[in-house]
């Protein structure tokens, strides 16, 4: 049943992209690839103890000063009995408009059998939406822009997500936006809402050995906000001994992005995507650029090494007992 797993993926994968599919109401972000956090967080602990990255993100190059940029870390660290916690900020500027978003995870890790990995997310958020009113090209006397240099308002959410690992299969979902919120910039004679909507998300993934140096990892992501169209992710990444790769990307939004990365100086990894539009606005953007710095520490393969060395010390201490007591019942007859 495993083995035909991929096929019946493929088949839903393809049956979903034929909706044409645009929405999306966060900035979006490929490097889920290398950084699952940024993905959902309750994939920390899926591949190391802990870890920090670093992101950026130029959009629509030929936008000038106006295009949009994103600024993101994330984080996650072991805190003991199969339990993480993790945080992540981003600030995404559009022009005037410009959102801070912070928010604390907690992931728990339940070994369901070897192997094999249950993995329980829940987080919550706070954001921070502001629109530069001073930089508004418009009447001076307008009542909205007098003694007025932003307008601001915070409001909170929250998200949950399960990942299920067998080996090198994975499988997820979740609601990253749980909650249907809205953002009101109000200023006397004008109020402006913004809303979230819900949001739902499903990845799968399968990483498939061709030979002892190189892999190949599929990847397939899914998300759906209420009210608007299904964004679709297809991937294919080539991983070279572990350590280096290449990756390529289509989004159903007529985007396509290549990448390429590697782990450098053991726990550094360095990941760059370009990404280009091949129809519909996305043609006249010209071109995204993004970059990921990341450091990962104590592999979650260590967990094996540390779960038999306790055992393997327990045997030698009950060997090297055995020893004295025969040495001392021999000296004992010979007494």
């Amino acid at each position: 049943m495993m083995r035909k797993l991929p096929i019946y993926v493929l088949g839903l994968v393809c049956f979903l992209i034929s909706e044409m599919a645009v929405g999306q109401q966060f900035p979006m972000t490929n490097h889920y690839l290398i950084n699952p956090y940024s993905l959902s967080p309750a994939t920390a602990g899926s591949r190391d103890k802990g870890a920090f990255f670093f992101n950026y993100r130029k959009d629509w190059l030929n936008f000038g000063t106006s295009s949009p940029e994103t600024i993101r870390f994330n984080t996650h660290f072991h805190i003991g009995n199969n339990m993480y916690l993790g945080a992540e900020a981003f600030m995404d500027k559009v022009d005037i408009f410009q959102r801070f978003k912070g928010s604390l995870s907690y992931t728990y890790r339940l070994q369901m059998a070897e192997e094999q990995y249950l993995h329980f997310g829940l987080w919550g958020s706070v954001y921070q939406n502001t629109i530069n009113v001073d930089e508004i090209y418009g009447n001076p006397n307008d009542p909205l822009f007098n003694n007025l240099d932003q307008l601001s308002k915070m409001t909170y959410n929250a998200g949950f997500g399960l990942v299920y690992y067998n080996r090198a299969f994975e499988v997820g979902l979740g609601m990253p936006t749980l909650l249907r919120t809205k953002d009101a910039y109000s200023y006397e004679v004008n109020d402006q809402l913004f809303d979230f909507e819900q949001e739902f998300q499903f990845h799968i993934a399968n990483t498939f050995t061709l030979s002892p140096t190189l892999q190949l990892m599929p990847y397939a992501v899914i998300r759906r906000t209420s009210n608007q169209p299904t964004i679709i992710d297809v991937s294919a990444s080539f991983i070279f001994g572990e350590r280096f790769w290449i990756s390529g990307l289509y989004r159903n939004s007529q985007v396509v992005a290549v990448g390429v990365g590697g782990e450098l100086f053991n726990s550094m990894n360095l990941h760059y995507t370009y990404e280009v539009g091949v129809g519909g606005i996305h043609t006249k953007g010209g071109g995204s650029h993004e970059i990921t710095l990341g450091f990962r520490f104590g592999h979650q393969k260590d967990d094996v090494k540390e779960m038999k060395q306790p055992r393997q010390k327990q045997k030698n201490r009950k060997y090297m007992l055995h020893d004295y007591q025969q040495m001392y019942e021999q000296k004992y007859r010979r007494d």
